[in-house]
């Protein structure tokens, strides 16, 4: 025999033992398809019962493939995004240098930045500090901040 039956034959036992383990048997799962005495069956179809482990581990593979795709998708979007900002920049470089005079191009630059500036907006304030600025902001009359001697 050469070493590519011997191949075949042995993920056709393996294969063939799986099927045992479930439900179903080899032969039946044959006779049902109709399928020739040479052919193998190498992948269960979806209509055949699958014990609970094999369960599992379908739904495992589904999560798995579905957070694969995700993650490609947020690639994807990340590329364009980058891809559209370094083109906008360009653009506005090559609007800011030609420009026919040097105060045009510094004021074009003023009001179009190539790159743009990301603001962070995080809170700088402790919990000590915020309860402090509220109770001065709350303050109708000025109690807090005005001081007489």
């Amino acid at each position: 025999m050469t070493e590519k039956k011997i191949q075949v034959k042995d993920l056709a036992s393996k294969m063939e033992s799986k099927l045992i383990a479930s439900d179903t048997s080899f032969k039946e799962l044959q006779k049902e398809q109709k399928y020739r005495k040479n052919t193998v069956l190498l992948f269960p179809g979806r209509d055949m019962h699958l014990n609970c482990y094999q369960k599992l581990e379908q739904k495992k593979q589904e999560h798995l493939l579905g957070q694969l795709k995700a993650a490609e998708s947020h690639k994807k979007i990340h590329n364009m995004r980058l891809r559209y900002q370094t083109m906008r920049a360009a653009e506005i470089n090559h609007l800011i240098a030609s420009q026919p005079t040097a105060r045009k191009a510094i004021r074009l630059e003023a009001l179009l930045p190539p790159q743009q500036e990301h603001i962070n907006l995080k809170d700088t304030l402790d919990k000590l500090q915020r309860r402090r600025v509220e109770e001065i902001m709350n303050d109708e009359a000025g109690l807090t901040i005005n001081r007489s001697m």
